[in-house]
């Protein structure tokens, strides 16, 4: 496969050099002798640069690309399609929310969930596997991130209220999911969901059969038969032997993590996602959670009625309040809160100690998963809710 090198000269755009030539997709990057690459984002500043397409880049490489889309679940899925495939004896790159990762190895941090295709092709090229998995958001299917990209598999996972501050509405959000699944591609698809899906080449799940895994939760093990149904009707071998493959995996960091007994991290950002959480584990649970500023804000009341059927004790706390009033965002989740008792403590670090402190069973730090830290406004302070859980209880 041809190789390529990254030359970074933004955050934000990239020149790449692949083979002698050096492709942009920035017309402040373009230099003489560049080719550009034109794409949905980039064609309105366009002028009269040599033009190459994201199809003419894709077409020489013999990786195969397995996208991944819904509200929730994209991640795991997407780590438990790799590690069957590196079991295969596949080289696999994923690239999400977690960053892009070749074999399980971090290359790059985490970024857009569903980065500008330029930089997926060069990931692409740059690492040479076999399979490349990737994560595609919403977003990325509406700004056309994905343009050019000919899939081998998509999976989709499901689908609840969540970016409503960017798609308006459910419906919008449901027909940009939609169109993601109106081609012949090789498609697997939740059916406890009521969306429209192209059925050619189409396989439904949840499975009548459940498979062994390390992963708790039903939500996990929908995940888990997404995956591994996804890698069973790709390379056409038993669905059986694949899932005997990845009964090991373990799970993501962030995701439904026991960082210490009974006590669990988790990404769950949505009231959906809170629902599965909360729901997959029966015992007295004390949840620590708050919500993303700048965001859709009607999913707060709806967060917090979650939190208020599933949990015994509730702490309201700070997430990521970007440039919000986060005591706002705070009562806007209280206003669904009727029944169960609660306390406000913006401090999160503060709120987990008190949640520690009163744990019976189990103790949930909803929002933040793996994320290293608290946005305020254009700030990231240094924060991991699994480091401070480890540290409080003497573990670090």
């Amino acid at each position: 496969m041809t190789k390529s090198f990254w030359i970074f000269q933004t955050s934000k755009h990239m020149r790449v050099k692949l083979n002698n030539t050096y492709i942009t997709d920035s017309t402040q990057e373009y230099q003489d002798g560049d080719e550009f690459l034109l794409t949905f984002q980039n064609r309105k500043y366009h002028t009269n640069e040599p033009i190459i397409y994201p199809r003419d880049l894709l077409r020489n490489l013999s990786t195969k690309f397995i996208g991944i889309t819904g509200t929730n679940g994209k991640t795991t899925t997407a780590f438990i399609v790799s590690y069957i495939l590196e079991k295969l004896g596949y080289k696999v790159g994923v690239q999400g929310t977690e960053g892009f990762f070749v074999n399980n190895q971090r290359i790059s941090p985490k970024t857009l969930t569903t980065p500008p295709i330029l930089t997926t092709i060069a990931r692409a090229y740059e690492s040479g596997v076999d399979f490349f998995v990737m994560e595609v958001s919403s977003h990325a299917i509406s700004q056309h991130r994905i343009e050019g990209i000919e899939f081998a598999a998509k999976v989709f996972t499901n689908i609840s209220q969540d970016h409503l501050d960017y798609h308006k509405n459910m419906q919008q959000y449901q027909a940009v999911k939609e169109s993601f699944l109106a081609d012949e591609t090789l498609k697997i698809i939740n059916k406890r969901y009521n969306i429209s899906f192209n059925p050619t080449n189409a396989y439904l799940y949840p499975l009548k059969h459940t498979y062994p895994t390390q992963l708790k939760g039903e939500f996990n093990q929908e995940n888990f038969q997404a995956a591994c149904l996804c890698v069973s009707k790709l390379l056409d071998i038993d669905i059986d032997q694949i899932a005997s493959l990845a009964r090991d995996f373990a799970g993501v960091r962030g995701r439904m993590e026991e960082v210490s007994e009974g006590v669990f991290v988790d990404f769950a950002h949505t009231p959906d996602g809170m629902q599965k959480v909360l729901s997959s584990i029966q015992g007295h649970k004390v949840v620590v959670f708050g919500a993303g500023g700048d965001r859709d804000p009607s999913k707060r009341e709806l967060m917090g009625k979650v939190a208020d059927k599933y949990s015994d004790f509730i702490i309201l706390t700070n997430d990521n309040p970007r440039c919000e009033d986060e005591m706002q965002i705070i009562h806007d989740i209280q206003q669904g809160i009727t029944t169960t008792p609660f306390i406000v403590i913006p401090d999160r670090k503060t709120a987990i100690l008190h949640a520690l402190q009163m744990q019976k069973d189990y103790v949930f730090v909803l929002g933040k998963g793996d994320e290293q830290y608290i946005q305020k406004c254009d700030e990231k302070i240094a924060f991991s809710d699994r480091e401070v859980i480890k540290e409080l209880k003497g573990l670090s």
